[in-house]
């Protein structure tokens, strides 16, 4: 009876043992991202006019569900003065397993999209973009966070009822690192 058990189980262990084999093989070539929860303030340079360079400070929010909020303040200096704005934004994003993050801006007519942009801080919203900063890097502890358009990219201001280009394309960089506040 005793050696039965073991034949019987070299039976059952051997296909068990393919189908773990199997499985972890198929899953090593599956993208792997994972979500971030919790909200960043972040500061650097912003600009979307060379002859106007700027400074953005910004609160990001992240959930896990793979969404998050974006509400920053911008100030720029050129000939003609100061100036101040605020954006806001939702946005999508996905975290690889090297901690790079990838935003996108759901935009008009598929959502509510895009960067609001309020030139003076009246409420009222001047601009909206089509994009915003769109890469990151968060550290492996979760505590630190990089934002940037990545390479230059161009914006195209949107109306926001159904998505047409109004103008543009206008190239804008940005660069905000910071740190996890909750």
């Amino acid at each position: 009876m005793n050696g039965n058990i073991k034949k019987l189980s070299v039976l059952v262990g051997v296909p068990v043992m393919a189908l773990f084999i199997m499985v972890g093989m198929a899953s090593a070539h599956l993208p792997f991202h994972y979500y971030i929860k919790g909200v960043y303030k972040v500061t650097g340079f912003s600009s979307c006019d060379p002859a106007s360079p700027g400074i953005m400070e910004a609160e990001y929010t992240f959930r896990y569900n793979g969404t998050g909020s974006i509400k920053g303040e911008g100030r720029t200096i050129s000939a003609s003065g100061p100036s101040y704005s605020t954006a806001t934004a939702e946005f999508t994003y996905t975290v690889t397993e090297g901690g790079r993050i990838e935003f996108q801006y759901p935009s008009p007519p598929f959502g509510p999209g895009g960067l609001k942009v309020d030139f003076g801080g009246d409420g009222t919203i001047d601009v909206t973009m089509d994009g915003g900063p769109s890469h990151g890097v968060i550290s492996p502890d979760g505590n630190t966070i990089t934002i940037s358009c990545g390479p230059p990219v161009f914006l195209n201001v949107i109306d926001p009822h159904d998505g047409t280009i109004l103008a543009g394309p206008v190239w804008c960089v940005t660069t905000l690192s910071g740190m996890r506040i909750r």
